[in-house]
């Protein structure tokens, strides 16, 4: 029965997040992927297996897992624009792999560790502001049946195999390797091939605001996972990533906005080249 949830409660989050970025648009979608519905699901897995100190201290792995996962959100979102897809992935994953490798050695408690990753995760915040979306905005690029399934049997692989070896990887090592962005990067790569990079960027904007959702759930894991009930302790931290993701998607797009902010008639303009999709995301936002 453990074994069946495993494999399927991470996918079933999978297929729940297409359905918000089919109904409301990249940008919601890209915020449910930055959400930890992979790392969520293998953290209560490692507690229910290993215990409260082993479901901390992956909390902190996976703290520092998600700054790596900030490098591949800022290189791709940074590169793509000039690279084009191809390059951009090869680079934002090597330099996602590269962080998350010297963060492995690296042995912090929960107040440092929760230091580092909101600073890293601000400038990610402020690269995402930065990148100007081109002129031409493409489609919303959905998502096929066979894509579909990929993702899933990925998220499914993912938390199988970490819970199954956290014995042999060790309670850091695990929680590392749950926020590895890749699902995020099959999704970037599809969203900019079908829709052009303006569709990859909203994406990404939602996935970095999501990742603070993220940051604020095992913020609250490691806090009270060793004080607290398993349904508490999970209840509270799923309340407070939807609230903090909700709240920085927000800053992330007024951001965008004030810094696109040159004259009324670039105001027009902008309004004028603006695409179903993008209209869709910010009435999204709003509310």
């Amino acid at each position: 029965l453990l074994l069946a949830a495993k494999a399927l409660l991470a996918p079933v989050l999978l297929v729940i997040c297409a359905m918000v970025e089919r109904r409301w648009g990249t940008i919601a979608g890209g915020w449910l992927m930055g959400l930890p519905l992979m790392s969520g699901p293998a953290s209560f897995f490692l507690l229910v297996e290993h215990g409260p100190r082993f479901a901390e201290n992956a909390a902190r792995g996976t703290l520092l897992g998600m700054v790596g996962a900030g490098v591949f959100c800022a290189g791709y979102l940074l590169m793509a624009n000039r690279l084009g897809w191809r390059k951009s992935l090869v680079l934002a994953a090597a330099a996602c792999l590269a962080a998350s490798y010297g963060l492995s050695f690296v042995r912090l408690d929960l107040g440092a560790t929760l230091v580092l990753s909101a600073i890293v995760l601000a400038l990610v915040v402020a690269a995402a502001a930065a990148v100007s979306t081109p002129n031409a905005e493409g489609p919303s690029p959905g998502h096929s049946r066979r894509g579909l399934a990929l993702k899933m049997v990925v998220a499914s692989g993912i938390v199988v195999c970490v819970t199954v070896a956290s014995t042999v990887l060790g309670s850091q090592m695990s929680g590392m390797l749950t926020a590895i962005p890749m699902i995020t990067a099959v999704m970037v790569v599809s969203s900019h091939r079908a829709g052009g990079f303006g569709s990859a960027r909203r994406l990404l904007r939602g996935t970095v605001a999501g990742l603070w959702g993220g940051g604020a759930f095992f913020a609250v894991v490691g806090l009270l996972v060793s004080a607290a009930t398993p349904g508490i302790t999970y209840l509270v931290a799923t309340a407070a990533a939807a609230l903090v993701a909700l709240a920085v998607v927000g800053l992330v797009d007024d951001a965008h906005a004030a810094g696109a902010e040159l004259t009324p008639d670039a105001k027009a303009r902008a309004a004028e080249r603006m695409g179903p999709e993008e209209i869709h995301d910010r009435q999204w936002q709003r509310g």
